[in-house]
């Protein structure tokens, strides 16, 4: 007898633990609760008049964190989709509200929210912000493209402040015979024209037009792709370099004729599902040069690329260095935006647009903030999207948020994670001065900050998910003992730091390369 109220309190117990765990994932989309309904309006689900109590099933939900989505009316009229970002955060556990509060552990921003209000300092050391102070030096166009001495960029002018120094530029090579993009400054509306036609009072960016683009198929091409930032000090950048946004034009180009911008403004999308070619799927009962394009995840251009006799190594190192180029050039002035104190609280994603040439040189046209990744419309690029936050997302640390735990990478990575043991004088040398610049990485001379910048670095090598970094990609066989110089570039004593510090690295391990 005692054996059979024994079974029974056991079966009781699993039908308890089983509904429970049922009421955190039951979705009721019409109330907008997205944990437990049935559990809140307290039923009894077991059958013995046992209902679960409305203030625990409360407890475990405010236990989940927070994902606060800025502006999301806002963004949703404006055509930004959330589906995918909803999706992911969803699976990692969040829960997200739509309301002012601060009450939440990761801000997800299509818009800048450093307008208004002191965000930047209001942060507190466990939230976690889509959007990085000051990368605007980046992704507003006329401060990446008008400043002058970016290498990938063509030359550009702002108008009408920089109208003498444009005039300048066309006396200087009058001999050329060049076409111009006049482009608005904030977005849409970008035309190209000869010298002539030109509006030099009208506010606006004149950039030189590319005159021999690459074609696919008769088509005007652009090139895409997501660069994450996870820290400005030290500076932290990751390129997604094997998946690329294709863009072309929806009609054939016509390097004579200007007049339809469908030939030349890039805005239609490549399926890339064919590895042999692109291809082209024509919308029947309409005009035979528009073309429909689906999204489809980037796999086969270096493929196409290769095959037409272009260097994809070659392709790739120009996108490497064009984007450290542009950071080397606008790292200070980010750097002096960010409170040093709230630097961890901050990461972003942005995609960067290039052009190139029937040479297959790139030239950088813009970089995207926060670039909208839209499914309705391309649904054939959800795994592609779905991947991309998944790696923002892991390499952030926002992946492992859990509410009031901390996941700061000094909880999860050791100390001797990241000491080396590869330097000898650290060891063998009874004289070590920790101001002597042989021995920074020593031990027993670096500082706690500097150990916790490094887990840092640590902890994001480990959770990269198909990013690479852009400062440091050189091969192993690239280094010798004798060969750990810096790279010859001014980003702050932490970067040479931690430059220094993955270059040991890299001479004993090629995973540490990259």
């Amino acid at each position: 007898m005692i054996m059979v109220w024994m079974l029974r309190w056991m079966i009781l117990v699993q039908v308890l633990s089983v509904t429970f765990l049922l009421c955190l994932t039951y979705p009721d989309k019409q109330n907008g609760n997205h944990f437990a309904p049935m559990c809140s309006k307290g039923e009894y689900i077991t059958g013995h008049h046992t209902p679960l109590s409305t203030d625990l099933v409360r407890g475990i939900v405010n236990s989940r964190p927070v994902v606060n989505f800025y502006r999301l009316i806002t963004s949703l009229k404006r055509g930004y989709s959330l589906t995918h970002a909803l999706n992911i955060f969803h699976m990692l556990g969040f829960v997200h509200q739509e309301s002012h509060r601060t009450q939440w552990d990761v801000l997800w921003a299509h818009e800048s929210p450093f307008i208004s209000g002191n965000l930047t300092n209001k942060v507190h050391h466990n939230q976690k912000v889509s959007q990085v102070p000051g990368m605007q030096q980046i992704t507003h166009k006329a401060k990446l493209t008008t400043q002058g001495g970016l290498k990938y960029v063509p030359k550009s002018f702002l108008i009408p402040q920089q109208k003498l120094n444009f005039l300048e530029e066309v006396k200087k090579n009058k001999h050329k015979n060049r076409l111009w993009m006049q482009k608005n400054i904030e977005h849409r509306g970008n035309q190209v024209k000869k010298l002539q036609e030109l509006d030099l009072n009208k506010e606006s960016i004149i950039q030189e037009y590319i005159s021999n683009p690459y074609l696919a198929q008769g088509r005007k091409m652009s090139l895409g792709i997501y660069v994450i930032v996870t820290s400005i000090d030290p500076l932290r950048v990751y390129i997604m370099d094997t998946k690329y946004i294709i863009r072309c034009s929806t009609k054939l180009y016509d390097p004579e004729d200007f007049s339809d911008p469908r030939t030349y403004i890039t805005d239609g999308i490549f399926d890339q599902s064919n590895s042999d070619h692109f291809r082209l799927e024509l919308d029947k009962g309409k005009d035979q040069n528009t073309a429909k394009y689906k999204y489809k995840e980037a796999t086969g251009a270096n493929v196409v690329f290769a095959r037409e006799g272009y260097d994809t190594y070659w392709i790739q190192s120009q996108l490497y260095d064009a984007v450290r180029d542009v950071f080397e050039q606008k790292w200070s002035s980010i750097k002096r935006i960010i409170n040093p104190t709230k630097r961890d609280s901050f990461f972003c994603i942005t995609r960067w647009d290039f052009v190139p040439d029937e040479d297959f040189n790139l030239h950088l046209l813009e970089a995207n903030m926060s670039p909208n990744m839209p499914d309705a419309e391309h649904p054939f690029y959800v795994s592609f999207f779905t991947s991309t936050l998944y790696s923002l997302l892991r390499i952030s640390g926002v992946g492992d948020i859990r509410k009031n735990n901390s996941t700061r990478p000094s909880y999860i990575i050791r100390d001797s994670d990241v000491m080396l043991n590869s330097i000898p004088s650290c060891y063998n040398s009874s004289n070590i001065s920790c101001d002597n610049e042989e021995y920074l990485l020593c031990p027993q001379c670096m500082t706690k900050s500097q150990i916790e910048m490094l887990k840092a670095l640590v902890f994001e090598h480990l959770n990269r998910h198909g990013v690479k970094r852009v400062f440091h990609t050189q091969r192993m066989d690239d280094f010798s003992s004798n060969n750990t110089q810096r790279v010859n570039i001014n980003l702050g004593s932490s970067f040479d730091l931690y430059h220094d510090w993955l270059s040991h690295k890299c001479q004993l391990d090629m995973y540490w390369c990259y």
